[in-house]
């Protein structure tokens, strides 16, 4: 049975497959392992849970394809992730701090929380240039 629900340490690895993915055309286990800084047991571990939760499968050469339900998740994590970096750094916060602040929000922010911004963005309302 598919559960539809993840949690931070998932969407994380479905972000990093899909920006992997996306700038090397394919994605294996140890690319995720490298990128994330973390051993090869942890991806599998992870990987094995997003198997199950039918968001990605595996390659019998360790490619790693994200479903569409995967691709939709992780998508959508990322673009939470652009749009609270946009944010942050228009407010004056460093670019290093947006990034790695971006990332712990991007997980709890709700779905009509991360609309307003983005059309607070679009619009600059309250947002120094």
């Amino acid at each position: 049975m598919h559960s539809h629900k993840t949690n931070e340490s998932q969407e994380d690895y479905l972000e990093r497959i899909f920006l992997i993915t996306m700038q090397k055309g394919s994605c294996r286990s140890v690319d995720v392992a490298n990128d994330l800084e973390v051993s090869k047991a942890s991806v599998s571990v992870a990987v094995s849970k997003l198997q199950s939760g039918g968001y990605l499968h595996k390659d019998d050469d360790h490619t790693l394809h994200l479903t569409e339900l995967g691709e939709q998740t992780a998508r959508k994590i990322y673009d939470r992730h652009l749009t609270l970096k946009e944010m942050l750094e228009k407010i004056g916060v460093a670019s290093e701090l947006a990034e790695q602040e971006a990332c712990r929000m991007e997980h709890v922010i709700s779905d009509d929380s991360i609309s307003k911004l983005k059309l607070a963005i679009q619009n600059k309302a309250c947002m120094k240039e």
